[in-house]
């Protein structure tokens, strides 16, 4: 009985397509699936990467020198405009310029994100506006852009930064300063730059537990 048994399976098998059998066997060779450690190691990765590119933004916004540099490793390399070198110097060469305008406003947008054990390659979207005089010295004027930032991460003991940045323009547009309430606001109305702005007595009140 168990022999008639085993020699009808054995017809069955034989009986399948050629497809049908191929397709047996590619899911016995199907990668192994992510543990849940490995999936949760991704979700917190992409949540650390994703703070840091929106750390660089606040970094400029509210001109703080230390965000800024926290965002790439020491050697990191960088490329946007004109400039090609460190990201440091980027930095060091950028940040007088920003201190200069009234102020700035950076959003960060449309994030990709591929990691690959300690590496991990992100895209993200940029619009940026700068209020500042106008060439002529007479009034104030707001300059608009955007573009993409392309960047490779490194995770070195357990920290994510930058480790190489490539930044596209893509758009710009500058308008004549339009304000129809902000001009004649209470300054305390209105975001300052570190360490003026409320965000950072309000987050070191919160530390201390007030």
């Amino acid at each position: 009985m168990e022999s008639n048994e085993r020699r009808s399976a054995l017809a069955m098998l034989l009986a399948l397509p050629v497809g049908a059998a191929a397709l047996s066997g590619s899911a016995a060779a199907a990668p192994r699936k992510a543990s849940a450690a490995d999936r949760l190691d991704r979700l917190v990765s992409h949540q650390e990467i994703t703070d840091i590119l929106n750390q660089y933004a606040r970094g400029w916004d509210r001109l703080d020198e230390e965000a800024l540099r926290g965002c790439f490793w020491p050697e990191a390399q960088h490329r946007h405009g004109g400039f090609k070198g460190l990201s440091q110097d980027f930095i060091t060469r950028a940040f007088p310029v920003v201190a200069k305008v009234k102020g700035t406003r950076h959003s960060i947008s449309n994030i990709f994100i591929e990691i690959d054990g300690d590496r991990a390659f992100a895209e993200c979207y940029f619009a940026a506006t700068h209020r500042r005089m106008n060439a002529a010295g007479t009034d104030e004027e707001d300059y608009f852009s955007s573009g993409r930032y392309l960047d490779r991460f490194e995770r070195r003991g357990g920290v994510w930064k930058i480790a190489q940045r490539r930044g596209l323009n893509e758009f710009e547009r500058i308008e004549p300063r339009a304000d129809a309430t902000l001009a004649k606001a209470d300054p305390e109305q209105l975001g300052r730059r570190k360490p003026e702005d409320p965000y950072y007595t309000m987050l070191a009140d919160f530390r201390a537990g007030k």
